[in-house]
């Protein structure tokens, strides 16, 4: 129990690590605002189109016509026009964090997904006098909570009208124009209403969820998306017509045109490809230059002239460099939090009213930085404190002084260059403070991780091998006892006084609570493997003694390529094909091709069919219910066939397993009939959404029930290896054919063929005297008898602990489904719903995750018990694998270069430690699944006297 909780505590720290060493939220509290001398505009509207593509928007056709002709029109005649660049995770709330607060969250807030402001922070809303705004009852909400006073109000729509499945989603945006038009009907006839719209310093937010809904249900190049940048154009312009006409066009309002991610071509977002981190932004009104020449193009990325604007200067920005924007023209203070630079040329206001925008930016972001350096300060030792090189205090009077004297002389240009270095300076002296500590949490973890491996290392010998006794001649006698008493005595001190010291200096440099965790945990790991030091000592013996050296590195050698093998898999999935090949090879030099040929060469046959799965586009990006529907009838067709097998169990018919086997059939018959109205409603939930008919409420209920009963049925089931193994892969394959879209139902179908397989050839090449039918009475799953003691490790348990890593790992990546999180398809839970729910969605998402894993892990819990080999002892190994893996990508985290490197990175991280994880969690559940059964007993009936 102690190893168990430890092992997870563990990982789950080493998981949580990264975020706090490269991704610590950015937000501090304690500064103060600063707001510009001027102001050129009385009110803004921000309209943020969700899910809206650059190239989508900008681009016309063969002959030259737009799909927003209005917002073309001004890009052309009145207003300013770009590229904004947003980060990584491109999801909805980072998105509007970073346009609204000016800062980027930390790629952990994907996490926090649609919820509240977790943390309280400042953005253009609460600076404004008041905020009106319209849309998502996912985004607003998150921005009126941290408001001070109440002045930001929220109009949104039932959550029920965003549904992926509905007829006309483009109806999410034209209710946003709607409302903001009977809104400004209202402010004529209400007198206070009337009275607060006429204020200065005036928000109106318009979020329109529709195109990022039709994106999901269609893809960006739909029918359905295009159309509905045609209505976003022309409701657009509706509303700025009745907005100008209300205020007796003074000219006093700005626009901003923009949105918070993109899209990739199907359909899905969250990572960094340029799909989804270019997206548009056009401003207009009061305070924005015009349009000018383009001059000499800064960006040679052809997209200017690919979208026939090249002749109009364009200016690209950073997402979060649109809070500062939103804040100037308005006359507000700039969020507190801001590390946004202020895109002067967007401003259509003199040279000396730009530079003075530009010097309330730079004492915003100086007051930051100095907070930043001084939190710093106080958290550090003064002796070991080393100020950031590139702006020290005086590099920093440097330029102020520069900046200062430039404005006097009115050479404004040049001093907006110099207040954009001194920016940029802080900025990256934010960044500095930022990953102060990274390099001595980075050595902590990497010996809190070489402290886990040197210590599960120690668990495998000394537990589940038979070196130790057979090592070298220990002496036993009380003067060693004696010896091995005062070792341990000594470690224990030793460690003591590191935790003390390590404890006092954390506490007086204030450090954070998890900085003790990070710190702490390796001492512990050290001294649980100083303690047991000697088991390495006898295995090294016992190597020298047998001259086993040059084996052992032999056989390290092969382990390492094969684990690198693994790793490069992540960048290329089809280096797990080859792994494939190679396995499906590997019997050929077993006994196995002498003693049982078709064994072999069915393994073959099918292992080489798993290898053409990761050669296959990632699923998702097109469906094909044709390929579900054959998925599900050949999963009808083989466990109806395998059902009739007498080595199953069900065909048994002795006296004293009647009853059993009646049960089981039973169980398998309402498995076959919940797999044929499953395939049926599969075809018809799709058959009716592509008719745009919505789904039927009856599908919608049927799926559901399937996804609660099929999973529970195995339980009911007999305890018999082979006849259990079926029904928990026939309720399985099932369950996630609801959740398919393509060609991953026969995936999942032939990993369980591949898992039986894997089984049979185990049993024949462990040379066990019984028949595979006979392992039906000899290997039953619940029982806790065994006929042999249980074995020692081998170098055969090795070899099926890397089996079950890569499978693990094939299981993760072979459909190509889940190996970034912008690749989930909002098609796969359509029988289950198609109205927008992150939550329900998410818990339907780790459904389909789990449900290959859990395969493999039943189909090795099997073959454990079949070949009586410990649990706990191919787990370790399991855990040793992973985690060698896990240090490589440890280091292979990143935070800077491009957005795609950055989400690339944190995300191959986070699933290999994630499986370990759910390893441990999937082993009770397989165990559950393989080991628990629940008889059926027919309710008691009283006989009656006549």
């Amino acid at each position: 129990m102690f190893y168990g909780i430890l092992g997870l505590s563990i990982h789950v720290l080493f998981l949580y690590s990264i975020f706090d060493i490269y991704f610590k939220s950015p937000i501090i509290h304690g500064m103060k605002s600063h707001s510009p001398p001027v102001s050129p505009a009385r009110r803004l509207v921000l309209i943020v189109a969700d899910g809206l593509r650059a190239d989508k928007f900008f681009e016309v056709d063969s002959e030259g016509h737009s799909r927003s002709p209005f917002l073309r029109d001004i890009i052309t005649s009145k207003g300013s026009w770009g590229v904004s660049h947003t980060r990584v995770p491109t999801e909805s709330r980072p998105g509007h964090v970073a346009l609204i607060a000016g800062f980027y969250e930390d790629v952990s807030a994907v996490a926090k997904g649609w919820k509240e402001n977790p943390v309280e922070f400042d953005s253009v809303f609460n600076q404004s006098r008041f905020t009106w705004s319209w849309g998502s009852p996912d985004i607003l909400p998150m921005f009126a909570k941290g408001a001070v006073g109440n002045h930001v109000f929220t109009h949104t729509y039932p959550a029920e009208l965003e549904d992926f499945a509905a007829k006309d989603m483009a109806k999410l945006d034209t209710w946003v124009f709607d409302q903001f038009k009977e809104f400004l009907l209202q402010a004529k006839k209400n007198s206070t209403l009337m009275d607060m719209v006429n204020q200065d310093r005036v928000i109106f937010f318009l979020h329109l969820l529709g195109l990022d809904t039709n994106g999901h249900g269609h893809s960006p190049g739909s029918v359905e998306y295009l159309e509905n940048i045609r209505t976003v154009d022309k409701g657009l312009k509706e509303c700025v017509d009745l907005l100008s006409e209300y205020f007796g066009h003074d000219n006093k309002t700005s626009f901003i045109f923009t949105s918070d991610h993109g899209m990739t071509d199907w359909g899905s977002h969250g990572m960094g490809h340029p799909h989804e981190t270019l997206t548009p932004i056009v401003a207009w009104g009061a305070g924005v230059r015009g349009p000018i020449g383009a001059g000499r193009d800064l960006y040679r990325d052809g997209l200017s002239e690919a979208w026939k604007l090249s002749i109009f200067r364009r200016t690209d920005v950073g997402q979060a460099d649109v809070a500062p924007l939103i804040s100037i023209l308005l006359g507000i203070s700039i969020p507190v939090n801001s590390i946004g630079v202020l895109p002067f040329e967007f401003l259509g206001t003199n040279a000396r009213q730009q530079a003075l925008a530009v010097e309330t930016n730079i004492k915003q972001i100086l007051e930051h930085y100095h907070l930043k350096v001084k939190l710093k300060k106080e958290s550090t030792f003064s002796i070991f404190f080393r100020h950031f090189r590139d702006l020290t205090p005086e590099r920093e009077r440097e330029l102020l002084e520069i900046f200062n004297i430039l404005m006097n002389q009115n050479r404004y240009n040049d001093a907006i260059q110099v207040g954009i270095k001194l920016m940029q300076l802080a900025l990256q002296g934010l960044t500095y403070y930022q990953r102060y500590d990274r390099f001595t949490l980075n050595c902590s973890i990497l010996f809190g991780f070489l402290g886990w491996l040197s210590y599960v290392g120690i668990l495998i010998i000394r537990d589940h091998t038979s070196i130790l006794h057979k090592s070298l001649e220990v002496q036993s006698d009380k003067a060693q006892e004696s010896g091995i008493g005062i070792q341990n005595l000594t470690i224990g001190l030793f460690s003591g006084a590191v935790t003390i010291i390590i404890t006092f200096l954390l506490y007086v440099q204030n450090a954070p609570t998890m900085y003790y965790l990070y710190f702490l945990s390796p001492v512990l790991l050290w001294t649980l493997v100083a303690v047991n030091w000697n088991v390495y000592k006898e295995a090294k013996a016992y190597v020298d003694h047998h001259n086993y050296v040059l084996q052992l590195l032999g056989l390290g050698v092969l382990g390492i390529f094969g684990l690198e093998l693994l790793v490069i898999s992540f960048f290329r999935r089809w280096m797990l094909s080859l792994g494939l090949v190679a396995i499906a090879f590997w019997p050929l030099g077993t006994s196995l091709k002498d003693t049982d040929k078709l064994l072999t060469l069915t393994w073959i046959g099918s292992t080489l069919l798993m290898a053409v799965f990761p050669l296959l586009p990632v699923v998702g990006r097109e469906a094909n219910y044709n390929m579900v529907a054959l998925a599900g009838f050949l999963n009808v067709m083989i466990t109806g066939y395998c059902a009739k097998r007498p080595e199953v169990g069900i065909a048994i018919n002795t006296s004293h397993r009647k009853g059993e086997s009646n049960q089981n059939a039973l169980i398998t018959a309402a498995q076959v009939v919940l797999l044929i109205i499953g395939s049926f409603t599969i075809r018809s939930t799709a058959a009716s959404i592509e008719n745009k008919e919505g789904l039927p409420l009856l599908n919608q209920l049927v799926a559901w029930i399937i996804l609660v009963i099929l999973p529970t049925l195995p339980v009911f089931g007999s305890p018999y290896v082979l006849t259990r193994l079926l029904n928990v892969a026939a309720s399985l394959v099932g369950t996630y054919l609801l959740l398919c879209v393509s060609h991953e139902g026969l995936f999942g179908l032939c990993l369980c063929i591949l898992m039986f397989l894997w089984l049979c050839v185990e049993h024949r090449l462990s040379h066990l005297h019984y028949h595979l039918q006979d392992v039906i009475f000899l290997g039953s799953i619940s029982s806790q008898q065994r006929k042999s003691p249980v074995q020692s490790l081998t170098l055969q348990d090795f070899r099926r602990a890397y089996f079950f890593v890569f499978f693990i790992f094939t299981a993760f990546f072979g459909t190509g489904n889940i190996a970034s999180v912008n690749s989930f398809e909002p098609a796969s839970v359509y029988c289950f719903l198609t109205v927008f729910n992150p939550f329900v969605m998410g818990f339907l998402l780790l459904i389909k995750i789990m449900i290959p894993f859990l395969i493999v892990s039943c189909a090795f819990r099997g073959i454990l018990v079949t070949l009586k080999i410990p649990n706990k002892a191919l787990f370790l190994l399991v855990l040793l694998m992973s985690d060698f893996m896990g240090l490589h990508f440890f280091f292979m985290v990143t935070d800077t270069g491009s957005w795609l490197d950055i989400g690339t990175s944190i995300s191959h991280y986070v699933i290999v430690m994630t499986t370990t994880i759910f390893v441990m969690i999937l082993n009770s559940v397989a165990s559950f699944l393989t080991r628990t059964t629940w008889k059926l007993r027919p309710p008691q009936l009283k006989r009656h006297l006549p």
